[in-house]
């Protein structure tokens, strides 16, 4: 899961792109400075759909619509889909909604699934919120999570997952197992 993060922060840097094309095109077609003084409407783009290698992996982020006021952005149906160049990991992210606040460098998506692909099998996740504080590397889920592949299933009201991809559960950790 720490894959997914650095395809949020792609997503980021592109909805920053656009917002910096609007404003010059601003200017532009004003025909004056002034562009820069004024508070900016809000930006909508829809169907948003681009790939980039960074790091080592490929990164294809898709959105249905994603909307920038000031320094807030907000997405829906976030599908993301993460892989290493060498395949051994790679992950597919969806999302119902997503909240980037830029000034701050955190991300809050809802409705979260997902599967991550390892060599030797693959882990589906689910939860209902995820926070991403990007300068941490590091996500939260205050409102539970859950994770199972074909032998094991664990749960916890709360959890995170660092840069390093460790996983620490708490408050009512459940889990279950099966051993055929």
């Amino acid at each position: 899961m720490s894959g997914v993060s650095r395809g949020k922060i792609i997503f980021i840097i592109i909805m920053l792109l656009i917002v910096l094309a609007g404003v010059y095109m601003k200017r532009d077609l004003a025909l004056t400075g002034d562009a820069f003084r004024k508070k900016l409407p809000p930006i909508m783009v829809e169907h948003l759909d681009f790939a980039r290698r960074i790091n080592g992996r490929e990164w294809h982020v898709k959105a249905e619509n994603a909307e920038s006021e000031g320094d807030a952005i907000r997405a829906s149906s976030l599908d993301i889909s993460v892989s290493d160049m060498n395949a051994e990991r790679s992950a597919d992210v969806n999302a119902a909604r997503g909240d980037f606040d830029l000034d701050n460098d955190k991300m809050r998506l809802y409705g979260i699934a997902g599967t991550v692909y390892l060599s030797g099998g693959s882990i589906d996740f689910a939860a209902p919120r995820a926070d991403y504080d990007v300068s941490e590397d590091i996500w939260f889920f205050n409102e539970g999570v859950s994770a199972s592949d074909d032998k094991i299933s664990v749960t916890g009201r709360v959890g995170r997952v660092d840069s390093l991809g460790v996983v620490s559960l708490g408050k009512g950790v459940h889990a279950s197992w099966n051993l055929e």
